[in-house]
């Protein structure tokens, strides 16, 4: 929910105009206005920033990686609630050379637990698997180390929660830093790094010259699966030596138990200490994610919107079809009666945003996006939204190009708005994902939104994505 980030610029700089300017810049905040569906509740949705520091650089969880006064402050809503924050090592690492950065221990801490709470922080690699546990660090909180298993997995993300059964304070912030060590010894990332220059120089040299590469690109394609399997092997060491607490001896959890507990967990029902537990240590962020998603369909959702259709005088709840639209419009199919069709599209408009939501982290096609592809997909319907009721429905994602730099195809003062947004931070946001998705069309040459449309079966009391 609302979280803050706190970076701390060091600098030896000397001048009280300096250190009054980059005082402004200590605190940096997630965008929180809920009318742009900003979240970082899954993950897919994470670390959505506003500030930039003294170097007009958005700041993020990365920038913190090094920083020893640097720290993100952030709060759970409420006991369901989560927080997902995204770093990236591979930029860290970027900043350095073999010697140092590649060879570093990076942990994550999470301190400043409130009083009488006690918070999980669990670590994800970019494919949401789950390769961190915090653990105790004697001084009241939670760390947990990044595994230097593989120089090919840069993408983490941190996740906090509450403890099963602890309670959560509203008012009070909780704190992530990072803190890095030098290895004793090389670590695997170093080791690989060291193995791939071997071949790279060659590699270049011979692509430059317009020669055969073959035998350089074979090599280095044998590295990085000889290291993908080192990293597959020591994730599931770590899982096995993870559950071993939850287990009786000689007891396996398997595949089929994993899906047993995530049809449990979709369908609402209350899963033991146990059985979170181990869904925590071997099911993907992702999972969990579609499960948790799943459930509030099926309770506080449905709950909702049947409870508005019995309101409306929708004495009996027929079966029949929606789909919703980017412009979050909802069609409904199956129902003759035009009256109750009307109050029921009514109704479900007012759910659409909730709806998409769900939709995006249930639907099997919607899981096995990327998450920049999901990014992309987010903010273009996002977008959307705004520029049909911006325009009036007159210009839609379709109809903008990027020229340069400056964004056409607006009418006059929306393209002054979004071109020349100066300090309003709502339009340099828009601005900020309309340049992104342009750029992700450029590159892939299409876009995501294509025929998109979020499409539900409800029957009797049940609605399935």
């Amino acid at each position: 929910m609302a979280v803050s980030y706190v970076y701390v610029l060091d600098t030896q700089l000397v001048g009280q105009e300096y250190k009054q300017n980059t005082k402004k810049y200590n605190i940096i905040n997630e965008n929180e206005d809920k009318s742009k569906s900003v979240k970082n509740d899954s993950f897919y949705q994470s670390n959505q920033y506003v500030e930039k520091d003294f170097f007009h650089r958005t700041l993020n969880l990365t920038s913190l990686i090094d920083k020893p006064d640097g720290y993100l402050q952030g709060k759970l809503s409420d006991t369901d609630d989560v927080d997902y924050c995204e770093f990236n090592v591979g930029l860290y690492r970027g900043f350095g050379t073999i010697s140092d950065k590649y060879n570093n221990y990076i942990t994550v801490t999470l301190d400043h637990i409130p009083e009488g709470c006690d918070y999980d922080l669990i670590l994800y690699d970019g494919d949401g698997n789950q390769v961190g546990i915090g653990q105790d660090n004697g001084n009241g909180g939670k760390s947990v180390t990044v595994p230097n298993w593989s120089l090919d997995n840069p993408e983490y993300t941190v996740k906090v929660l509450a403890k099963d059964g602890s309670p959560v304070n509203t008012k009070e912030y909780y704190h992530l830093s990072f803190q890095t060590q030098s290895a004793e010894a090389d670590t695997i990332p170093r080791q690989q790094a060291e193995e791939e220059r071997e071949y790279l120089g060659t590699l270049r040299q011979k692509l430059y010259e317009g020669q055969d590469a073959t035998e350089e690109k074979q090599a280095l394609q044998q590295i990085k699966e000889k290291y993908e399997a080192y990293y597959k092997e020591q994730m599931e060491e770590l899982h096995n030596k993870q559950a071993a607490e939850y287990l009786a001896e000689g007891e396996v959890f398997d595949e089929s138990r994993k899906e047993e507990l995530l049809s449990k967990m979709s369908t609402g029902k209350e899963l033991t200490e146990q059985e979170k537990a181990l869904l925590n240590i071997f099911a993907t962020a992702q999972e969990i994610d579609s499960a948790t998603a799943s459930a509030k369909l099926q309770t506080d959702i449905s709950e909702q919107i049947f409870q508005k259709m019995e309101q409306s005088g929708i004495s009996s709840i027929p079966s029949f079809e929606v789909s919703i639209g980017i412009d979050g419009k909802a069609k409904v199919e199956g129902i003759e009666d035009t009256d109750v069709k009307a109050k029921a599209e009514n109704i479900l408009n007012s759910f659409s945003g909730e709806l998409i939501d769900a939709y995006i982290l249930i639907n099997d096609v919607m899981r096995g996006m990327t998450r920049q592809e999901r990014y992309i997909l987010r903010e273009a319907i996002r977008i959307e939204r705004f520029l049909q009721k911006a325009t009036g429905g007159k210009v839609t994602l379709s109809d903008i190009t990027v020229e340069n730099g400056r964004i056409k195809g607006l009418n006059a003062p929306l393209d002054k708005l979004l071109n020349d947004p100066e300090q309003n931070q709502t339009y340099l946001d828009y601005r900020e994902s309309i340049l992104s998705i342009k750029n992700y069309e450029r590159i892939h040459g299409h876009g995501l939104l294509g025929g998109f449309s979020a499409r539900y079966t409800i029957a009797g009391r049940m609605i399935k994505c």
